[in-house]
């Protein structure tokens, strides 16, 4: 009996292993493997991002309470997401962003931060704005602008309408 093991393997005839027609079969598998791969890769990392999307929980209710501040002069806010995000804003990306070269690169169904990953509570970096500035600019300017549009479902005067008394 021989060992085989050192020998080079040849696709030919000979070969018990690879003859002509299962090169073929291999040959046209890897092909068509190709060509369903790139027919089908952009559904593929669709649906993986729709997966994480559908994964990553949202809350209905959010307690901003930021008692780091120096002094803390306001109460928290119960931010209700689940309102503002079916009733009042148009697209997500109205409140969360993601800048790269002053431009929002966030898109929908991208991970979620919490706004203090990026706004320090404590002081400004750069063009990024101290946590609470970051709250009343996106907040306070948007429901000053639904005002203006004459939507009275908003308020922005009165600190207590959003701050809950301590």
């Amino acid at each position: 009996m021989t060992n085989n093991v050192d020998k080079p393997c040849r696709v030919n005839s000979t070969n018990p292993w690879f003859n002509g027609m299962q090169v073929k079969k291999i040959f046209l598998i890897g092909i068509l493997t190709a060509i369903l791969g790139i027919a089908l890769g952009p559904l593929l990392v669709t649906a993986t991002a729709t997966k994480a999307v559908e994964e990553q929980e949202f809350p209905d209710e959010i307690l901003i309470d930021n008692q780091i501040y120096k002094p803390d002069r306001k109460g928290p806010v119960y931010f209700s997401h689940a309102e503002h995000a079916e009733s009042y804003v148009d697209a997500c990306d109205a409140c969360h962003h993601d800048y790269k070269n002053g431009k929002n690169v966030w898109e929908e169904g991208q991970p979620v931060r919490k706004c203090a990953a990026c706004h320090d509570p404590q002081k400004r970096h750069g063009k990024v704005w101290k946590l609470n500035i970051a709250y009343h600019k996106n907040c306070k300017g948007c429901h000053r602008k639904l005002a203006r549009e004459g939507d009275t479902r908003a308020p922005y005067r009165q600190c207590t309408d959003c701050h809950a008394k301590r």
